[in-house]
């Protein structure tokens, strides 16, 4: 009967062992779950969150040098002229329309198109001559001055120099010219030879132009309409 009952007490004490290292384990189990695996989430977080910050802001990056990329090269083909261009002018209230080509000065920093009943030439340094070819009486002096010229001095110098022509000067408004609209411009006349001065700034250039024509044969407007596609090269 005592053998019995050191059998039996054996056995429930085997049994409460093992129930003891059961809920050990699974208590083990249970902390590595919520600790281990929690702190890893919260510790991979951030690191997420970085991750996600960087790939913005590069992608913000991508996103402005492409734009920049793309503005350059409108930049650059804004700057392309083409070789040829279409012009309506009138001489001695007739119109006419012609092709005219683009040309550089050799002399000076710009570029225009002119018709083909023209030529371009230097005069001197910092000064083109735009003549017709059958009649070189009718021509427009073109001038690029310094940027740093003073501009009532320059027209002080313009009018001087039209009384050379005539002691009376003009002063004359734009008509329909939009891109003379802040010009200086100004006349004078003698004996059927006409002489008109303009003083203004295009884009990037102070420039001044003096068109030499007559009343018989006038040829004002296909002067105006080449100085007009004036640029900077």
């Amino acid at each position: 009967m005592l053998k019995t009952i050191k059998i039996v007490a054996a056995c429930v004490l085997a049994m409460l062992l093992l129930a003891a290292c059961g809920t050990g384990g699974r208590e083990a189990n249970l902390s590595n779950g919520n600790g281990a695996g929690g702190n890893q989430e919260e510790n991979n977080a951030p690191a997420t969150e970085e991750k996600k910050a960087d790939d913005a802001e590069k992608d913000n990056t991508e996103t402005d040098t492409d734009e920049e990329q793309s503005a350059e090269k409108e930049d650059s083909s804004q700057k392309i002229r083409l070789l040829e261009m279409n012009i309506t002018y009138e001489v001695n209230k007739e119109t006419k329309e012609d092709t005219a080509f683009l040309k550089s000065s050799d002399n000076q920093d710009y570029s225009l198109y002119i018709l083909p009943e023209f030529e371009l030439t230097a005069e001197e340094p910092n000064k083109d001559v735009l003549y017709l070819k059958e009649n070189d009486r009718h021509f427009m002096r073109i001038e690029i001055l310094p940027s740093e010229t003073n501009m009532d001095d320059a027209v002080a110098t313009m009018k001087e120099q039209l009384t050379a022509v005539n002691s009376e000067v003009t002063q004359l408004e734009a008509k329909d010219s939009q891109w003379l609209e802040n010009a200086h411009i100004y006349q004078a006349e003698k004996d059927g030879e006409i002489v008109t001065a303009y003083l203004l700034k295009k884009d990037d250039l102070l420039l001044k132009l003096t068109v030499f024509t007559t009343k018989d044969e006038n040829y004002l407007d296909p002067f105006l309409k080449m100085a007009e596609t004036i640029e900077k090269k």
